[in-house]
């Protein structure tokens, strides 16, 4: 098994430190036969040949002087994202990555997203928000390298590079593995705590959705569709059913476009009451795997729910 690139069906919480906490969670509920996307994870092992070339001239461009001024600070940290976007992968890491994706059909080529996964959540958090980032509608091992290389600039914002300099912890040192599946067509998608995060009631969980990607939600660019399910009763106990009027897909040519929603749409909410209970259902069976509450995105395609994502409830940072 190559170090760089490790299969999501093989990835599990005893890898954690090379593919990250969000690889590893997914892998986990893989491996139990829940609806995971297939795809694979570009390790952290990768990071140190990627960024080696660039090395010596961060080290001349960050100096104490530099890091202490937060406009000089700000100013470097834009010039050395853009060194990082225009840098390419080692010829290995390409030709790894060309293999890995052989490994998926060809429907699940046609439109990738690549994922920062953090070794942990609480170091993507330590490093601001917007470190861990999501690259959709990927067509092409060229759409996908630079996905890669942008999620690695990702960890050269001010306050991460700050941090680090403050902590004594070598600046090149820190990597996030980056996740790559195919994407999911989605009819609806969204988020589902199952626990509310507003009352904290852990009988209660809330489920957002939208039409199509749930990109909308969790850039609270659109108002979703809220419903609340009881647990102990087992039945919705709230609603609010939002007015969409657009919604994100994956267009035809594997990038993601925006689309006005039909007038069916329109006039009916994102989820029926029995999606709401398999949902509700699905969330408590996760709850239960992970042993806490969780925070989990999900998509549904023709009735059928896949996983996207899991960690404890708390860890959201973008």
């Amino acid at each position: 098994m190559s170090q760089l690139i490790h299969p999501l069906s093989l990835a599990s919480q005893a890898n954690t430190n090379f593919i990250g906490s969000k690889a590893a969670a997914l892998g986990e509920l893989k491996r139990a036969g829940l609806n995971v996307p297939n795809g694979f994870v570009v390790t952290t092992y990768a990071y140190p040949d990627f960024i080696a070339p660039l090395q010596e001239k961060i080290r001349a461009r960050l100096t104490d002087d530099v890091i202490m001024d937060p406009a000089e600070l700000e100013g470097s940290a834009t010039e050395i994202r853009e060194w990082i976007q225009a840098q390419p992968l080692p010829d290995s890491l390409r030709a790894e990555l060309a293999s890995a994706l052989e490994t998926l059909d060809n429907a699940e080529r046609a439109s990738l997203i690549a994922r920062s996964s953090p070794a942990s959540d609480d170091l993507a958090t330590s490093f601001g928000a917007g470190v861990a980032r999501a690259y959709l509608g990927l067509v092409g091992i060229d759409e996908i390298e630079r996905a890669i290389a942008r999620s690695w600039s990702a960890l050269w914002n001010s306050r991460a590079m700050y941090y680090r300099w403050r902590k004594k912890i070598a600046q090149t040192e820190p990597a996030f593995a980056v996740l790559v599946q195919p994407m999911i067509r989605a009819d609806s998608a969204g988020v589902l705590y199952t626990q509310h995060p507003m009352s904290g009631d852990p009988d209660e969980m809330q489920i957002k959705s939208v039409f199509g990607l749930s990109v909308p939600i969790t850039s609270a660019r659109f108002r979703p569709d809220e419903f609340v399910f009881d647990k102990s009763k087992n039945e919705i106990t709230d609603r609010d059913i939002a007015d969409q009027t657009v919604k994100l897909m994956v267009g035809t040519d594997g990038h993601v476009e925006e689309q006005v929603i039909s007038e069916t749409e329109v006039e009916a909410p994102s989820l029926n009451d029995a999606q709401v209970g398999e949902l509700a259902a699905l969330g408590q069976q996760i709850e239960k795997f992970f042993n806490a509450p969780q925070d989990i995105e999900w998509a549904i395609v023709d009735d059928k729910i896949f996983v996207l994502q899991a960690r404890p409830m708390g860890m959201r940072n973008s």
